[in-house]
């Protein structure tokens, strides 16, 4: 399964070229790189943030603008570094345990907090550990995404070699944090929880990327209450935590056009072998693509994997990573902890967007429930009203908008696992298939029998 909204831009290891001699007769050592300019925004952001003092939360704030992109830091005061430490209670069956509560409140503020416009540079050792931010909103809407993007990533690629050299000076001077310059201590204040004494070095080589995704959470909220009731009975008839089914968000943020390009569909991004193992795929039909029948599979797929991990948290993150992927991490750490497989095992899969999938998770479901207050402006949606029929026998768009006296918009924005083809009258729906019907559609109904919503 894979992410098709966590979009990363994973930028390689950095390997620094050796530094020339200064002298033809003997070698010297190289003078300290100056980071002059970084220390003048670190001591100007620390007068900027001196009335945020008792903030319990992390604030954006602009640093400078270099052309139309502008280079943000993310300040957060002593208060709330320690909050974003605490363990986390989301729901009664999820909570962001202390141990990745900071991995988890870095997604919450992909989600919540930051725009497609925005970019994160943070390190992929450590997520919660952002070293600044770019804004690409200033150049305005005639500038497209993918020229934002360059742009950007034009400023960020010259960043991430100064920023990385610095984290090689720092960890050369990290026995004597007192040489510290004022941008080395700004960065080292977000790391101070962090024990591992290579860990400016590790920094140094996993500075990363990461999209902001709070314009996707909002378009999805706009979407997703569509189908949810209807979803949430999926999800209890499979006996799973009816908030799991919010993994549509982190999937595909309810895309319905979503698709990756290993194949995976829909909002829950089934693949086509799971698809096939659980739904109807054929030629005019594609199950994945209807949120609330895709959910079905989701759930079973789910169901299997808490039966083969014996955990919510491995069987989410076996949605990601497959749970035969799990299954081997378990083995070889010997646990079935996540904080443990995030923390110790290094299968060479066991990449960063499994790391992170559980975390990124949790992160959806503290922004989800607090949606209202964080997405004050997007309008509320009623739940579709519908009637499920199965086909008696196979039909044709046309025979079905005659039998049931139903318009063609109707029958493609409630049944999107139909194909334009059918759609378009070159083929017929099979007998057996589920039809959604406006809810109490009047017409004949020779041809059909009620279903119910599970079948």
């Amino acid at each position: 399964m894979k992410l098709t909204l966590i979009k990363t831009m994973l930028f390689a290891g950095i390997t620094l070229s050796a530094q020339p001699a200064i002298a033809k007769a003997k070698k010297t050592a190289p003078a300290p790189p100056s980071f002059a300019d970084l220390d003048q925004d670190a001591v100007q952001l620390d007068a900027k943030t001196k009335s945020l003092a008792d903030s319990d939360e992390c604030v954006p704030m602009h640093l400078k603008n270099q052309g139309t992109v502008g280079i943000l830091a993310l300040h957060c005061t002593d208060k709330a570094l320690a909050a974003d430490g605490e363990e986390y209670e989301i729901s009664e069956t999820f909570t962001a345990p202390e141990e990745i509560a900071r991995r988890f409140n870095f997604w919450r503020r992909i989600y919540s907090v930051w725009s497609k416009d925005q970019y994160v540079m943070h390190l992929s050792q450590y997520p919660e550990v952002v070293v600044e931010a770019y804004d690409a909103s200033r150049s305005g809407k005639t500038v497209g995404d993918v020229r934002k993007e360059h742009m950007i990533k034009a400023v960020a690629e010259s960043q991430r070699d100064r920023y990385s050299k610095m984290f090689l000076q720092m960890h050369r001077t990290r026995n004597d944090e007192s040489r510290f310059s004022p941008a080395m201590k700004r960065v080292s204040r977000s790391m101070a929880h962090i024990k591992d004494g290579d860990k400016y070095l590790i920094a140094a080589r996993t500075l990363r990327l990461q999209r902001g995704q709070r314009d996707f959470i909002a378009s999805g909220l706009t979407v997703g209450p569509k189908y949810l009731p209807s979803i949430e009975l999926e999800f209890k008839e499979q006996g799973i935590p009816v908030e799991i089914s919010r993994l549509a968000y982190v999937e595909s943020s309810f895309n319905l056009a979503a698709y990756s390009k290993v194949g995976a569909s829909g909002v829950y991004q089934i693949m086509p072998a799971t698809g096939r193992q659980y739904l109807k795929m054929h030629s005019g039909v594609d199950e994945r693509q209807d949120p609330i029948k895709a959910s079905r599979a989701a759930a079973k797929l789910l169901k299997m994997n808490y039966a083969m991990t014996g955990s919510w948290p491995l069987a989410i993150t076996a949605y990601n990573h497959g749970v035969g992927g799990i299954r081997k991490a378990m083995r070889a750490t010997g646990s079935k902890d996540i904080v443990t497989l995030i923390n110790r095992y290094y299968g060479p899969s066991f990449g960063f967007a499994s790391k992170n999938f559980y975390a990124s998770y949790l992160g959806m479901l503290a922004t989800l429930k607090d949606s209202d207050r964080l997405f004050p402006d997007v309008p509320k949606v009623d739940a579709l009203a519908f009637d499920n029929v199965r086909l008696s026998k196979s039909l044709s768009i046309q025979m079905l908008r005659k039998q049931y006296k139903i318009s063609l918009t109707d029958i493609s924005s409630l049944n999107p696992d139909i194909s334009r083809a059918v759609l378009r009258g070159n083929g017929f729906l099979p007998k057996g298939y589920v039809l959604k019907v406006p809810a109490k559609a009047k017409g004949q109904n020779v041809a059909s029998e009620t279903a119910t919503p599970n079948s």
